[in-house]
């Protein structure tokens, strides 16, 4: 597993599985790559723009334009790790500034992963 870290404070970022989750495939492949394996499969976005709709969209709207949330689809981000993967997930995991929560607590690596794919699709 890579090294991940806070947004926040760059301090190490714990990883935990929740109870009952599992190490999929796709997950296995982004730790070894810092890449989201979901990216361009049409089936991983659709499940990711599901996901995203029910937990994300109320903050960042449906096209990813931002409300609470800053915009996902704009050119500069209020976190720069945004614009990798794994910085992504750090964000998503680990929540940031304001109300962006800590999405690990909710929501399988897996399905991260699955968000991801979709809002790197909005940008296109």
């Amino acid at each position: 597993m890579p090294q991940f870290t806070s947004p926040l404070d760059n301090s190490p970022l714990e990883i935990k599985l929740l109870p009952g989750e599992k190490i999929t495939e796709g997950v296995q492949e982004f730790y070894d790559t810092g890449e989201d394996p979901y990216k361009g499969d049409a089936q991983a976005v659709a499940q990711g723009k599901e996901l995203y709709e029910t937990y994300c969209q109320a903050c960042h709207m449906p096209d990813g334009s931002g409300r609470i949330g800053p915009s996902l689809i704009g050119d500069s981000h209020h976190y720069p790790r945004f614009t990798t993967d794994k910085g992504m997930f750090e964000i998503i995991y680990g929540g940031g500034t304001g109300a962006m929560q800590p999405f690990g607590k909710r929501l399988t690596q897996d399905q991260i992963l699955h968000v991801m794919a979709y809002v790197r699709s909005l940008k296109k």
